[in-house]
């Protein structure tokens, strides 16, 4: 558009202004403040700049818009020719791409593995609900709301709800500048308020015959390195026959949950029970995983995929799995979990010192480890030949003894005895009181 800054010209001595706007012509006379006709050209001028100040301003203004969007068309031509040189990253390999990302927090391989399940949950869901979404960068909060309330109406825990959005929101942190995103979608989902984690209960011996006598195929497998081992779900599903010694009977193996931070490696006694559901196993098919379905199953589907076939063998044999809770849903009461706390349960009621009982199913805490790791080979063996044969036969092993107790009166009066001379006597009948 041509500036609008009029020009003067001059009539009769007196000097007049015109300008053009829109293809209309405009005039008038100059005058001054007294109302007087202006007949200098200095003065002339000055008036004209004042009359076209407006108008001038409304070019300025103009110009610049065109020249901001003649800027906005070229950075949005430089972005679709960058976005062809460089795709942004697509949905479909974002978690590939976060497994290979060197500034993802340091997961543990279990972590990793339930991270990727709960990645997968919210990808499936895109690709169901909005198929028009190809790349991360187009997830937006209004999406993430959307999966946000999906999640709510499938009525699972809060502490279930939170860990998949702290994923999502974990995911594109970490991805942000591959996924050429503007911003986070999930750091405004707020976090909901649960309750404890609901302990699974331990079984009664009438009720671990049941399930045990009557489980057949790797679940039974399952089910004996579960009561005899006292393993969690992912150790029991993913053990390899690399970790047992039947001629040495023992396992040693490193808790998934815990051996990312404290490197431990559990060396538990073969049960004469779990050697003999072990050896059913022909020895030419002894190699790789204990339960190759059921490790497939956990690892591509996840571990309620196995929790709940165990379940459905607990309801089978009527065990109820589920009882009433404080929120919507149910809580599970009892699970694969259980025989850990019923192997617990079995070493302490045959005696078994607490060292010994923690040493077996490997107890996490620091505190706990400077108690258990003292206890010895020889009390591990003896605390494990002496639980029940549950999955098959009947209770052949006896209890420990009763600890020996020791007469208070008879140490104090040694102790009252005790001086340079008489020590290594005192040593000695304390020794035998041993």
């Amino acid at each position: 558009m041509k500036h609008r800054t009029g020009h003067l010209f001059k009539r009769a001595g007196t000097f007049y202004l015109r300008w053009v706007v829109e293809g209309k012509v405009f005039s008038r006379s100059l005058h001054d403040c007294d109302g007087k006709p202006i007949t200098d050209k200095r003065e002339a001028e000055e008036k004209r700049v004042e009359l076209m100040a407006p108008f001038t301003v409304a070019d300025e203004t103009s110009a610049l818009e065109s020249i901001a969007g003649k800027l906005d068309g070229r950075k949005a031509e430089l972005a679709k020719l960058d976005d062809a040189q460089n795709p942004p990253l697509p949905l479909s390999s974002s978690w590939l791409t976060y497994e290979k990302a060197t500034n993802r927090p340091d997961s543990g391989e279990a972590t990793l593995e339930t991270y990727a399940l709960q990645w997968g949950c919210f990808v499936r869901w895109i690709q169901k609900n909005h198929k028009d979404i190809t790349a991360l960068r187009d997830v937006t909060a209004q999406i993430s709301e959307e999966y946000a309330t999906h999640l709510t109406e499938k009525k699972i825990t809060a502490n279930t709800f939170n860990k998949h959005i702290r994923v999502c929101e974990l995911v594109f942190r970490v991805l942000a500048d591959k996924a050429k995103a503007s911003g986070n979608p999930w750091s405004h989902i707020k976090r909901k308020k649960g309750l404890l984690p609901q302990s699974r209960r331990e079984l009664t011996t009438e009720e671990l015959l049941k399930v045990c006598k009557s489980a057949n195929g790797e679940l039974r497998i399952m089910l004996a390195l579960g009561l005899y081992l006292g393993c969690r779900l992912g150790d029991a599903t993913t053990m390899q026959w690399s970790c047992i010694d039947l001629r040495k009977g023992c396992a040693r193996y490193s808790p998934r949950k815990t051996s990312r931070t404290s490197g431990k490696t559990l060396t538990v006694p073969l049960h004469r029970e779990l050697v003999g559901v072990l050896s059913e196993t022909p020895p030419a098919e002894r190699k790789g995983y204990l339960v190759p379905e059921m490790a497939k199953l956990y690892l591509e589907k996840g571990p309620w995929a196995v929790s709940k076939i165990v379940q459905d063998h607990f309801e089978d044999n009527g065990i109820a799995t589920k009882r009433a809770g404080k929120g919507v849903r149910k809580v599970v009461d009892a699970g694969f979990h259980s025989l850990r706390h019923s192997a617990v349960s079995l070493l302490r009621e045959a005696g078994a010192p607490l060292s010994v009982t923690m040493a077996i199913v490997g107890h996490s805490s620091l505190a706990v480890h400077d108690t258990y790791t003292h206890a010895g080979e020889k009390a591990l063996r003896s605390a494990v030949d002496r639980l029940p044969a549950i999955m098959g036969g009947e209770t052949t092993a006896k209890a420990l003894p009763p600890p020996k107790t020791v007469d208070a009166a008879i140490v104090r009066k040694l102790a009252e005895n005790l001086d340079a001379g008489s020590w290594e006597k005192v040593r000695d009948e304390l020794l035998k009181l041993a």
